[in-house]
């Protein structure tokens, strides 16, 4: 395992809703706030830039290397932290070949689920597009609430080396699905997973925590996960709770449920220290399960 410093990491958990400039400017200011409460690296949730009706959410979408992915950029640089801009809709570019159509059952033009990361001098380290749109069915296998009307899948799984520490992204909904990670960790073990989400009110009271904390057991990480929190529109409500999670599965902050940001040291000596009490990952043998 490399040596290196140890981070301070900072969650932010914000309302966001359907004013794209509005929402910019608070996840900014919010950003700004971590910063200068020492933070090295601030996470934003998942689509921060703009909750709202999907028939808008082509029009809201961002392009790569567009005016927000600059702003971000500069902020990252200005600031001299690593930014991980939670998500936000991205437009697929004109040449793009698609796996999925680019309208959706509803007809309206989809975006991609996207998360950058913009490293101190605010160059793009990556980008992660969400892998499972959240599709919520009622008994009779009507959608209740279905993000694939507004959000395509990504079909590419990322990891990134961040400052000495091996990163795996996901965002929200990816959360349930542990063979994600397990095939994240794969080549190199997770020192860190981030989740940038907009988990909701109902599912978030029984899941939230327990499926952070599963991860970072299972995967022997840290896991650094933001959310939205409260009602950004109608009928859609969020847990909150952004919360930093070490390896052993002690929660180090919490934000509860209000508006706020989440802040905890992580350390490659605290990996190992968990690592080398209880060797699991050593122990897995994947020619029997896999």
């Amino acid at each position: 395992m490399n040596q290196a410093k140890k981070i301070m990491l900072a969650s932010v958990c914000m309302t966001s809703g359907s004013d794209k400039e509005k929402n910019v400017r608070g996840a900014i200011e919010w950003v700004k706030t971590a910063a200068a409460k020492g933070a090295d690296w601030v996470l934003l949730p998942e689509v921060f830039t703009y909750i709202g009706p999907y028939d808008a959410i082509y029009a809201n979408g961002e392009v790569d290397n567009g005016p927000l992915v600059q702003t971000l950029s500069k902020l990252a640089r200005d600031l001299n932290i690593v930014l991980f801009a939670g998500s936000f809709g991205e437009r697929p570019g004109s040449s793009e070949k698609l796996s999925e159509s680019l309208e959706g059952r509803t007809g309206f033009k989809r975006v991609f689920n996207t998360s950058y990361v913009f490293g101190r001098d605010g160059k793009t380290i990556g980008k992660y597009r969400k892998t499972h749109p959240f599709n919520l069915m009622d008994n009779e296998g009507k959608p209740l609430y279905c993000e694939s009307d507004g959000f395509m899948s990504g079909d590419t799984l990322v990891t990134l080396d961040v400052e000495g520490y091996h990163v795996g992204l996901a965002i929200c909904y990816d959360l349930r699905f542990p063979r994600l990670f397990e095939r994240l960790a794969k080549d190199q073990a997770l020192d860190v997973i981030l989740l940038p989400s907009a988990f909701t009110t109902q599912t978030g009271m029984d899941h939230w925590e327990v499926l952070l904390r599963a991860r970072a057991i299972e995967q022997q990480a840290y896991v650094y996960a933001s959310n939205q929190v409260g009602e950004s529109s109608p009928g859609k409500s969020c847990y909150g709770h952004s919360m930093i999670i070490d390896p052993w599965g002690y929660v180090l902050a919490n934000t509860g449920g209000t508006q706020g940001i989440a802040m905890a040291e992580m350390s490659l000596e605290r990996i190992a220290a968990v690592r080398g009490r209880l060797p699991a990952l050593k122990n897995r043998r994947p020619e029997v399960y896999e």
